[in-house]
């Protein structure tokens, strides 16, 4: 679960016929409902797109207004899609602040109020299909629609998929790791070409870190808005810890991995004081201290280092990315992703056409969020900054075209000192999908998460206990 901060690749466009922010959220175009019947509804036949076709599609999570890197990209890319497919018009809904707000997606889902197109996180799986509003697309999608479709990841496949059908396109796909200010690390003595492997370690670096003053904090994590379950979650998959036992019915992070993932927070809050005591509650709040220099460490996707330097103006060659510690060094990390659903009720053409645009922006090396020859042009052209060649687990297999592609461009596109991630790149982890019911389980975890942030006298075991009883009436409903 992270807010989708890679659709900075583009942003809101006014031009090369995109609607912005007018479109019905719940519809999808004149036809949209309709049932299939005529020719210009098209055929779920599992062939592309008809170019000749007319048709009008939504979809959500068109980037927000802060995007200022990448405001000409989505509308470059509307062009050059119309190029191909003239008489497509795409209603898209930017986001304000992030793509997704768990309570305020519920919402949508109750109300049936979604785009044709609509956006949701991995975690998101159980309640999308809850609300019966996802149409199985598996006629729809290979590897003439999508381009690469049969060599995407196994983890990736995973998660767009539930009961033999497909649900979903991946537009973006992270395992986390440990994003870090270089700048710290060499005023606090630490070697800015060795992260921490080891939570010890990290320990131990964070209260170097912050003893340097000035409102300095070594390592900083969450205690809320979902977040902190999230985060929780991700340190004690990289103990090796599980949140659920193997067949989903009951919670598991009530053992000692999750106890030492407690513990050692309240022991770096109080004792070491190297986490601030100020909580962080909410997924934005994170970043502002991060971007000015206020903070030694923090875990997250790669892409974080893209958010602080495009969004927030950060000093680009401030940041490394390091693996994701363990208990002995890198093992597991918590993935994830983003992707797009498709609404019930569309017709043929409909569908294509989104899943067209999809492949287009967020599937094809060269074009869309991997045209980064056009990003390139634009960081040497554009006042804001953009940052290029942020390492991501991409959706293909290492041996693919697609990836073959995307990294020759970076090679030649990139702008960013791809040194400051060797660490990441490096030590792969083994990367563990989120748990069933996630976003619940999170909510719950989140109070565990706040009691030892912010309790001096919080006794972890209690914490556990009676985030392990939540959790179980939760699993015990899907």
């Amino acid at each position: 679960m992270k807010p989708n901060s890679s659709r900075r690749f583009a942003a809101v466009a006014l031009a090369a016929g995109m609607l912005l922010g007018t479109a019905a959220c719940g519809s999808s175009g004149s036809s949209a409902g309709k049932p299939a019947g005529n020719a210009a509804d098209g055929v779920a036949d599992g062939k592309p797109l008809d170019p000749n076709a007319t048709v009008t599609i939504s979809i959500d999570c068109a980037p927000g207004a802060d995007q200022a890197a990448g405001k000409a990209n989505y509308a470059d890319d509307i062009a050059l899609f119309k190029v191909k497919y003239p008489n497509v018009t795409i209603n898209a809904k930017p986001y304000v602040g992030q793509c997704e707000v768990p309570a305020q997606q519920t919402a949508e889902y109750k109300a049936h109020d979604e785009t044709g197109a609509f956006h949701a996180y991995f975690t998101d799986r159980e309640q999308t299909l809850n609300s019966a509003d996802a149409v199985d697309i598996g006629g729809y999608v290979n590897d003439q629609t999508v381009p690469g479709y049969s060599s995407m990841l196994a983890s990736v496949k995973q998660n767009i998929s539930a009961d033999k059908k497909v649900y979903a396109l991946p537009i973006n796909y992270y395992s986390t790791g440990l994003v870090y200010n270089r700048d710290l690390f060499k005023q606090a003595g630490l070697d800015p070409d060795k992260p921490p492997t080891t939570w010890d370690e990290l320990q131990a670096d964070a209260k170097k870190i912050a003893a340097l003053g000035n409102g300095i904090t070594g390592y900083e994590d969450y205690s809320g808005g979902n977040t902190g379950g999230w985060h929780f979650t991700s340190e004690l998959y990289s103990l090796g810890g599980k949140m659920v036992n193997d067949d989903g019915t009951k919670a598991a992070f009530n053992s000692p991995q999750g106890k030492q993932v407690l513990q050692r927070l309240h022991d770096m809050r109080f004792a070491d004081q190297s986490i601030a005591a100020a909580p962080i509650t909410q997924w934005a709040d994170a970043f502002p201290p991060l971007a000015t220099g206020k903070v030694g460490m923090f875990i997250g996707a790669p892409d974080v280092v893209k958010h602080l330097i495009e969004v927030l103006g950060a000093n680009k060659d401030a940041y490394g990315l390091g693996a994701m510690p363990g208990a002995t060094g890198p093992a597991s990390s918590l993935g994830g992703g983003d992707l797009y659903y498709f609404k019930k009720g569309q017709t043929p053409n409909q569908i294509k056409a989104e899943i067209a645009w999809i492949d287009f922006e967020y599937l094809t090396p060269d074009q869309g969020q991997f045209n980064f020859a056009r990003s390139k042009t634009l960081a040497g052209s554009s006042k804001d900054p953009v940052a290029i060649s942020v390492p991501q687990p991409y959706f293909w297999s290492a041996d693919s075209p697609q990836i073959q592609a995307i990294t020759t461009s970076l090679k030649t596109n990139g702008n960013l000192p791809l040194t400051n991630y060797d660490p990441y790149v490096k030590n792969p982890t083994t990367s563990v999908n989120e748990p069933p019911a996630a976003q619940q389980l999170y909510k719950v975890l989140d109070s565990a998460m706040s009691g030892a942030l912010t309790d001096p006298n919080a006794n972890v075991d209690s914490l556990l206990a009676t985030a392990e009883s939540a959790a179980n009436k939760i699993l015990a409903n899907q």
